[in-house]
Protein backbone atom coordinates (compact mmCIF):
# COMPACT_ATOMS: atom_id res chain seq x y z
CA UNK A 1 0.00 0.00 0.00
CA UNK A 2 1.37 3.25 -0.77
CA UNK A 3 -0.20 5.21 1.93
CA UNK A 4 3.51 5.78 3.85
CA UNK A 5 3.99 8.27 0.85
CA UNK A 6 1.82 10.93 2.55
CA UNK A 7 3.21 11.02 6.06
CA UNK A 8 6.97 10.54 4.44
CA UNK A 9 6.36 13.72 2.21
CA UNK A 10 4.84 15.63 4.66
CA UNK A 11 7.76 14.90 7.23
CA UNK A 12 10.24 15.90 4.36
CA UNK A 13 8.31 19.78 4.02
CA UNK A 14 8.40 20.04 7.56
CA UNK A 15 12.01 18.95 8.50
CA UNK A 16 13.17 20.97 5.58
CA UNK A 17 11.16 24.29 6.03
CA UNK A 18 12.75 24.24 10.02
CA UNK A 19 15.80 23.97 8.70
CA UNK A 20 15.01 26.66 6.27
CA UNK A 21 13.77 29.10 9.02
CA UNK A 22 16.66 28.35 11.43
CA UNK A 23 19.33 28.90 9.31
CA UNK A 24 17.83 31.26 6.18
CA UNK A 25 15.21 33.58 8.02
CA UNK A 26 16.73 37.02 8.44
CA UNK A 27 19.48 36.08 6.22
CA UNK A 28 21.01 36.38 2.91
CA UNK A 29 20.02 33.95 0.38
CA UNK A 30 22.61 31.44 0.26
CA UNK A 31 23.78 30.20 -3.57
CA UNK A 32 23.74 26.48 -4.16
CA UNK A 33 24.78 26.18 -7.58
CA UNK A 34 25.38 30.10 -8.67
CA UNK A 35 22.96 31.34 -11.29
CA UNK A 36 20.79 28.11 -11.05
CA UNK A 37 19.58 27.51 -7.49
CA UNK A 38 19.88 29.37 -4.18
CA UNK A 39 17.73 29.00 -1.07
CA UNK A 40 15.82 32.09 -0.04
CA UNK A 41 13.25 32.31 2.86
CA UNK A 42 9.95 33.92 1.78
CA UNK A 43 6.85 33.95 3.81
CA UNK A 44 3.61 33.36 0.59
CA UNK A 45 0.83 34.17 1.76
CA UNK A 46 -0.79 33.49 -1.78
CA UNK A 47 -1.51 30.03 -3.58
CA UNK A 48 0.22 29.11 -6.35
CA UNK A 49 2.22 31.94 -8.11
CA UNK A 50 0.93 34.17 -5.47
CA UNK A 51 -2.56 33.98 -6.46
CA UNK A 52 -5.55 34.85 -3.84
CA UNK A 53 -1.73 36.55 -1.92
CA UNK A 54 -3.60 37.24 1.76
CA UNK A 55 -6.81 35.52 0.89
CA UNK A 56 -6.04 33.17 3.90
CA UNK A 57 -9.63 32.16 5.40
CA UNK A 58 -10.35 31.25 1.82
CA UNK A 59 -7.06 29.24 1.04
CA UNK A 60 -7.59 27.44 4.42
CA UNK A 61 -11.52 26.81 3.48
CA UNK A 62 -11.12 25.37 -0.14
CA UNK A 63 -7.52 23.56 0.75
CA UNK A 64 -9.52 21.36 3.53
CA UNK A 65 -12.05 20.54 1.66
CA UNK A 66 -10.57 19.49 -1.04
CA UNK A 67 -7.89 17.27 0.88
CA UNK A 68 -10.82 16.11 2.94
CA UNK A 69 -12.08 14.87 0.04
CA UNK A 70 -8.91 13.06 -1.19
CA UNK A 71 -8.57 11.92 1.73
CA UNK A 72 -11.91 10.14 1.09
CA UNK A 73 -11.74 9.03 -2.19
CA UNK A 74 -8.27 7.42 -1.06
CA UNK A 75 -9.52 5.05 1.38
CA UNK A 76 -13.11 4.18 -0.41
CA UNK A 77 -12.40 4.27 -4.43
CA UNK A 78 -8.96 4.92 -4.40
CA UNK A 79 -8.11 1.44 -3.01
CA UNK A 80 -9.25 -0.52 -6.28
CA UNK A 81 -7.36 2.38 -8.23
CA UNK A 82 -4.08 1.45 -10.25
CA UNK A 83 -1.00 1.41 -8.13
CA UNK A 84 0.64 4.26 -9.85
CA UNK A 85 -2.49 6.94 -9.84
CA UNK A 86 -3.18 5.67 -5.82
CA UNK A 87 0.53 6.47 -4.91
CA UNK A 88 0.93 9.54 -6.61
CA UNK A 89 -2.63 11.20 -5.22
CA UNK A 90 -0.77 9.63 -1.54
CA UNK A 91 2.26 11.72 -2.22
CA UNK A 92 0.27 14.90 -3.67
CA UNK A 93 -2.20 14.55 0.07
CA UNK A 94 1.34 14.53 1.97
CA UNK A 95 2.97 17.49 0.02
CA UNK A 96 -0.38 19.39 0.06
CA UNK A 97 -0.89 18.75 3.67
CA UNK A 98 2.78 20.50 4.22
CA UNK A 99 1.33 23.45 2.82
CA UNK A 100 -1.81 23.58 4.82
CA UNK A 101 -0.15 23.15 8.27
CA UNK A 102 1.95 26.45 7.40
CA UNK A 103 -1.62 27.89 6.75
CA UNK A 104 -3.21 26.82 9.32
CA UNK A 105 0.15 27.14 12.33
CA UNK A 106 1.05 30.79 11.18
CA UNK A 107 -0.74 32.21 8.18
CA UNK A 108 1.42 32.15 5.63
CA UNK A 109 3.81 29.35 3.53
CA UNK A 110 7.07 28.81 4.07
CA UNK A 111 9.09 28.45 0.79
CA UNK A 112 12.72 28.60 0.13
CA UNK A 113 14.10 27.20 -3.41
CA UNK A 114 14.82 29.83 -6.19
CA UNK A 115 15.34 28.47 -9.60
CA UNK A 116 17.58 31.04 -10.96
CA UNK A 117 18.06 30.06 -14.76
CA UNK A 118 14.52 31.83 -15.21
CA UNK A 119 11.69 33.62 -13.20
CA UNK A 120 9.47 31.34 -11.22
CA UNK A 121 8.43 31.78 -7.75
CA UNK A 122 9.89 30.68 -4.83
CA UNK A 123 9.22 27.27 -3.72
CA UNK A 124 9.13 24.18 -1.28
CA UNK A 125 9.25 20.52 -0.73
CA UNK A 126 5.64 20.59 -0.84
CA UNK A 127 5.43 22.26 -3.95
CA UNK A 128 7.81 19.94 -5.95
CA UNK A 129 5.63 16.72 -4.66
CA UNK A 130 2.41 18.57 -6.24
CA UNK A 131 4.93 18.88 -9.22
CA UNK A 132 6.05 15.63 -9.35
CA UNK A 133 2.44 14.03 -9.14
CA UNK A 134 1.64 15.98 -11.89
CA UNK A 135 4.23 14.53 -14.14
CA UNK A 136 3.34 10.90 -13.18
CA UNK A 137 -0.18 11.67 -13.97
CA UNK A 138 0.06 13.03 -16.81
CA UNK A 139 2.55 10.67 -18.36
CA UNK A 140 0.36 7.44 -16.53
CA UNK A 141 -2.58 9.42 -18.95
CA UNK A 142 -0.39 9.74 -21.87
CA UNK A 143 0.93 5.64 -21.69
CA UNK A 144 -1.44 4.20 -20.23
CA UNK A 145 -3.70 1.46 -22.14
CA UNK A 146 -6.53 -0.51 -20.90
CA UNK A 147 -6.71 -3.44 -22.78
CA UNK A 148 -10.11 -3.42 -24.36
CA UNK A 149 -12.78 -6.33 -23.75
CA UNK A 150 -12.62 -7.58 -27.89
CA UNK A 151 -8.55 -8.32 -27.00
CA UNK A 152 -7.79 -4.81 -29.10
Amino acid sequence: MSCWLAPAAFLLDRVTKAWAVSALKGNWPEEVWPGVLRFVYVENTGAAFGVLGGRQGLLIAVTGAALAGLLIWLFTRGRSAAVLPRAALWLFLGGSLGNFFDRLAYGYVIDFMEIRLFTFPVFNIADTTVCVVFALLTGYIIFHREAKPDGG
